[in-house]
């Protein structure tokens, strides 16, 4: 017969040896509870308007540098590059990118030689989303750099009671355009008052554009592969409005880091 200080030692020893063993775990739980709540960002639920927009984009540019996007669409890939210097149309673009703004929309305007535009739905689910972001327009970053040659990614935007030529934040377009020569460029310019620079011009002979929208629309990107897509998308057969009677969609938009 064991001793009965053995049996009460050896007892205590098994409760220490237990509730050693509860307090690691509980430790470890909240510790990965702790790490959890690290890595989790806040959503970003703000409504923007005409009061807010900028000073909100302004700060979520420098938080969120992203300037590469891959848009897969029905037809295919095309990879995005977004200007560091648009730094608001960047950062919208950005914005809506990560709050899947564009998934499983479509392209609701094409033109043959012009512009390919998306953006928009008629669905409701889709406008209900809008309406959580916000009613807001973009101010015009024009940038003599970026014009709209073949290829480029610029906003929409209203043309009546619009004289700072504010883009709306939610419709974009590439630009697929034509082949200029030197005549009907010149007369342009001067039609237009404005001036195309050498490389505006080389541009515009060789892959084409749509010099006429230069200064009227902000570019703020442009294809930097995929541009067989858009040429595809041009082609296709339209109807009233310029729909294209077989829809395209964009499947989704995802970042490049």
């Amino acid at each position: 017969m064991r001793p009965p200080y053995l049996i009460y030692a050896l007892c205590f020893a098994f409760f220490l040896s237990c509730s050693q063993q509860d307090e690691t775990s509980s430790d470890g739980k909240k510790a990965t509870k702790s790490a959890s709540k690290k890595k989790s960002q806040p959503k970003d639920n703000v409504v923007l308007d005409k009061r807010n927009a900028v000073s909100f984009l302004t700060e979520y540019a420098k938080k969120n540098p992203e300037n590469t996007v891959i848009m897969r669409t029905t037809l295919g890939n095309i990879r995005i590059k977004l200007y560091e210097d648009t730094p608001i149309h960047r950062a919208n673009f950005i914005r809506l990118v990560k709050k899947k703004f564009y998934d499983e929309t479509l392209f609701y305007r094409v033109i043959k030689g012009f512009v390919v535009q998306g953006g928009g739905s008629d669905d409701l689910a889709h406008g209900r989303k809008k309406r959580k972001i916000g009613k807001y327009n973009l101010p015009a970053e024009f940038n003599n750099k970026y014009f709209h040659k073949k290829g480029a990614l610029a906003a929409a935007r209203n043309y009546e009671n619009n004289p700072k030529k504010e883009s709306n934040p939610f419709d974009f377009y590439f630009v697929h355009g034509a082949l200029y020569d030197k005549v009907t460029l010149d007369a342009l310019a001067t039609e237009n008052n404005v001036v195309f620079n050498k490389t505006q011009q080389q541009a515009y002979f060789t892959i084409g554009g749509a010099p006429h929208l230069d200064q009227e629309h902000t570019v703020f990107g442009e294809i930097m592969e995929g541009l067989e897509v858009i040429d595809e998308i041009a082609n296709r057969e339209v109807g009233e409005g310029d729909w294209p009677l077989e829809n395209v969609f964009i499947e989704t938009i995802t970042l490049v880091k």
